[in-house]
């Protein structure tokens, strides 16, 4: 799979040490959202990349919003017309919280305790932890994604973005296979 190449000089006022760039161009379409996905969720606070590309990627600001939500920056540095150019960046502070949630057997959702235990909870339902929620996420968002949503037995842990796989089209995220 193709990577970022290494980084250059440092080119924005936001960068005191090089950051890697993502030349998309060279990159077959069918690879490229994958690959920025998972840059994006590699990214730990304070770090970004620049992404190049030969078209405005305006719909994959939209895609990150979708699953980011405030835990990213986007920043045109070159806007056209044969280069396009953003940063992509986490700010500072913006870590991934988990929440936990109380799914009864139903597949109803509710907010749990911080402290609750996590597993069955003795009335058919079951405590689970919401894993890499994006900063800015807000709770009922989670809790919409989780409508519907029984986990297999011993599944105290769900990640965020399986819960988003589900909503676009998977089964289950991924947790049952």
């Amino acid at each position: 799979m193709p990577t970022m190449t290494s980084p250059a000089a440092p080119t924005a006022p936001h960068a005191e040490r090089a950051e890697p760039v993502l030349d998309l161009r060279a990159i077959p379409p069918y690879q490229r959202h994958q690959l920025i996905f998972a840059s994006v969720q590699d990214l730990t606070p304070g770090d970004g990349f620049s992404l190049v590309n030969d078209h405005d990627p305006r719909p994959l600001h939209h895609q990150l919003l979708s699953l980011f939500g405030a835990g990213f920056a986007w920043e045109y540095l070159q806007q056209g017309p044969e280069v396009w150019q953003v940063r992509i960046s986490r700010p500072e502070g913006a870590a991934a919280t988990s929440l936990r949630v109380r799914i009864d057997r139903n597949g109803d959702v509710t907010v749990a305790a911080g402290d609750a235990r996590l597993g069955p909870d003795g009335n058919g339902g079951s405590v689970c932890e919401v894993t890499d929620v994006p900063p800015g996420t807000a709770e009922g968002d989670v809790l919409a994604l989780l409508q519907g949503v029984i986990p297999p037995a011993g599944v105290v842990s769900i990640a965020y973005e399986r819960l988003l796989a589900r909503r676009n089209g998977s089964c289950c995220g991924g947790m049952c296979g």
